[in-house]
């Protein structure tokens, strides 16, 4: 497990295939393969609305669905810093989950690579069957946001 408090984090995707996705997500030397499924929830558009949150100042959580198990992403801000943490869960049970890596680091360190990962699939404008459409009307704001802190 990685725990840094700069750890650079690194989140790219392969094009999904009827509603599932392929995420690689680093975390300094830590590399977390998750292959999510858009059901029953879409997970990218959930990032985006954690991210804003965490940059509002409020914990969020994300959570990424294998069916049956589930990867949980934590923002957690402290302060003018957000603590990232990735935990793993058997059954997606959230309660019996193991942490698999963790940074902390400004808004812009901690945010910033899941907001250009968002952005990204956005740009990409993936459509039924292989990923649902999401809002993703307020990414702008987000991005202001997250660079105010």
């Amino acid at each position: 497990m990685t725990d840094s408090a700069t750890a650079p984090i690194k989140i790219s995707h392969q094009p999904p295939r009827h509603g599932w996705m392929a995420v690689t997500l680093s975390v300094g030397a830590q590399v977390v393969e998750i292959d999510a499924s858009d059901v029953p929830n879409n997970p990218v558009a959930d990032l985006l609305e954690a991210i804003d949150l965490a940059a509002h100042g409020t914990p969020s959580r994300v959570w990424w669905h294998l069916e049956p198990d589930g990867y949980f992403m934590y923002f957690t801000p402290q302060g003018g810093a957000v603590h990232f943490r990735i935990d793993f869960a058997h059954d997606s049970d959230a309660a019996r989950a193991q942490t698999v890596a963790q940074a902390s680091g400004s808004r812009a360190q901690v945010l910033l690579p899941f907001w250009r990962f968002v952005r990204k699939v956005q740009s990409l404008a993936y459509a039924q069957p292989h990923w649902p459409p999401a809002g993703f009307e307020r990414i702008e704001v987000v991005k202001a946001r997250i660079k105010q802190g």
